[in-house]
């Protein structure tokens, strides 16, 4: 996770955390709904992961390596493997479903047994490496790996019946489905009653303040409608026209109630205590290091060289020369088909490749146009990467790129091969991209999950210091030297050591990767201590205790949730409200 989603996140940052929902909760919901086949365990599943994954990123002194969404599958599946509980609320709930043309895909994945079902959904469509989930389930990274070709096995049985022509258009239609971008469950729609339980418990969580006076709250920013029900419905002018207005008073009325109803009770129950905090003082050293700037990205790998060889005409297979898997040099005869006339065709290898698919055995009857053979070149795998905007200008054909496959050790350098100038947007940010490519590497076939990195600039050695341990004064940085016998590791309480007794240093900042900083200063050395101050915000006196440091979140109600622009609160005529409850208050809670 890049430092500024996580400091963001940290904050409690409203359009953060609706960045995360837009990018993330179509398909946590789709996995959720597989893993436990019942939208009344899959809802709470949901939102227990989704909670169980701030509160990981809140409580971490870091960034953690893993990005939101590995964070919040393997959550997924951990809350599942300790069971979760049906909620009847959820009942009403529709079922997830993709686009008509997926489906094929998720009712294969519904057949598997729940011995396999886990292992190869949360691989194939959570994105979770076998190391992960070897690390998930506590078994060994190979039984994993085992299970999870087992079912793929399963699935290719099932489907044996297939036409064969049709098996290439199905391999690619499957590479698209799992593509890391998310693009194939886009037609998910997310009920509002399970967005509105989302941003309620979101909201529990990071404690938000009662509403003190109206000026605080006219002055918020607007976000809450657009997540309650993204999509239900367009904005109204308030200015436009007398219905217009009505329209719009009956939304606030009924978010106001929305608001008191749920929140200020739990609120209130929640606040009774007393904020303090705890300060406590941390002895590192000084190391050296380099600082690298890296962009990185996870996919599926795809052959440079891919072919299918067919039948131009109807014949029976009179020999089969090979298996999947074998490796066949060019030229080579592969099978032997002879046609209703009585000649005989032999179907040759286009170059040096790796046999995939052999859907044919001898004395087979085959119609024209049917396929023979599937092969990949031994020229390689590519990989295409999304690069955000910010970032798209630093990366050129021929850099550098180090690759990470998860079915096998070790990592291996590729290149950038190609650059997309057309970018695409969602959640207001435009992503661009990038086609990496990496030698064949033996044992890997397409559609394996792969990880990829590439340095966009790179500090050289220097001094390094966690960041915490860097203050700021002004225009000045420093930091604090460790106390005359202190040792690395040392923990002092706050009644143990006075600050303004220690020697501080100026020094210079450089780059950072969001967990340590370098600096520059001639009167530090790798080796020598420093202490590193920590405080962490306590509520006592109440069920409840949290960390603190939280900033105000746009897009979530409490605190900094709901804009009501200029709307006249002291001079609103409750019987001006239209009948029924009209007023369009998109997705309230309990809406569909």
């Amino acid at each position: 996770m890049d430092y500024e989603t996580f400091k963001r996140i940290k904050k409690g940052n409203g359009k953060a955390l609706e960045a995360l929902i837009d990018a993330h909760l179509k398909k946590a919901w789709f996995i959720s709904f597989q893993l436990t086949e019942h939208v009344c365990r899959g809802a709470p599943l949901l939102i227990k992961a989704w909670k169980a994954s701030l509160e990981q990123i809140i409580s971490a002194q870091t960034a953690p390596k893993e990005d939101f969404r590995e964070i919040l599958h393997s959550n997924l599946l951990k809350l599942y493997l300790i069971g979760v509980e049906d909620d009847p609320e959820f009942e009403s709930l529709p079922v997830p479903q993709v686009a008509k043309k997926y489906q094929q895909f998720v009712a294969e994945t519904e057949l598997l047994p729940n011995d396999l079902k886990p292992a190869y959904l949360m691989n194939v469509y959570g994105n979770l490496s076998t190391a992960r989930l070897a690390q998930i389930l506590g078994i060994p990274t190979e039984s994993v790996a085992d299970s999870v070709k087992q079912a793929a096995e399963n699935i290719t049985k099932a489907s044996g019946a297939l036409r064969r022509d049709k098996q290439a258009a199905k391999i690619q239609l499957s590479a698209e489905f799992r593509n890391p971008s998310d693009s194939g469950f886009e037609d998910i729609v997310i009920p509002a009653y399970l967005n509105t339980a989302l941003i309620h418990e979101i909201n529990h969580l990071l404690n938000k303040p009662v509403i003190q006076n109206r000026k605080e709250q006219n002055a918020m920013t607007t976000k809450t409608n657009n997540i309650r029900a993204k999509g239900s419905t367009k904005a109204v002018s308030k200015r436009s026209n007398k219905k217009a207005k009505i329209i719009v008073i009956s939304a606030v009325v009924l978010a106001v109630v929305i608001l008191g109803v749920i929140f200020i009770p739990k609120l209130v129950g929640r606040n009774t205590g007393k904020n303090s905090s705890i300060t406590t003082y941390n002895v590192e050293t000084i190391t050296t290091g380099n600082v690298d700037t890296t962009i990185s990205g996870s996919g599926t790998l795809s052959p440079v060289s891919k072919e299918t060889l067919a039948t131009a005409k109807a014949g029976t297979v009179t020999a089969v020369n090979y298996e999947v898997g074998d490796k066949v040099e060019e030229g080579a005869v592969i099978a032997v088909i002879k046609e209703e006339n009585g000649s005989e065709t032999d179907f040759t290898a286009p170059y040096d490749c790796i046999l995939i698919e052999l859907p044919i055995s001898t004395e087979d009857e085959l119609a024209a146009n049917s396929q023979i053979a599937m092969v990949m070149g031994t020229d390689g795998f590519t990989m295409g990467i999304a690069v955000d905007e910010l970032d798209i200008s630093t990366v050129k054909v021929g850099q550098e790129v180090d690759f990470t496959i998860d079915a096998v050790d070790g990592s291996y350098t590729g290149r950038v091969t190609a650059v997309s100038y057309n970018g695409s947007s969602s959640g207001g940010t435009t992503a661009y991209q990038i086609t990496a490519q990496v030698d064949y590497v033996e044992g890997v076939y397409p559609g394996m999950s792969a990880s990829a990195e590439i340095v966009i600039e790179s500090s050289g050695e220097g001094l390094l210091v966690p960041v915490d341990a860097v203050r700021t004064s002004g225009d000045q940085n420093y930091v604090y030297l460790a106390p005359s016998g202190a040792a690395e590791g040392t923990e002092y309480e706050e009644d143990q050591l006075d600050v303004s007794d220690l020697t501080k240093v100026t020094v210079e900042t450089g780059m950072s990767d969001g967990s340590y900083i370098l600096i520059e200063s001639d009167e530090l050395a790798e080796g020598d201590l420093i202490v590193i101050t920590k405080i962490t915000s306590t509520q006592t006196g109440s069920d409840s205790e949290s960390q603190g440091g939280f900033g105000g979140m746009s897009g979530f109600p409490g605190g900094g949730g709901m804009d009501f622009g200029d709307f006249d609160f002291e001079n609103f005529d409750p019987n001006n409200m239209p009948p029924n409850g009209e007023g369009g208050f998109p997705g309230g809670m309990g809406g569909n």
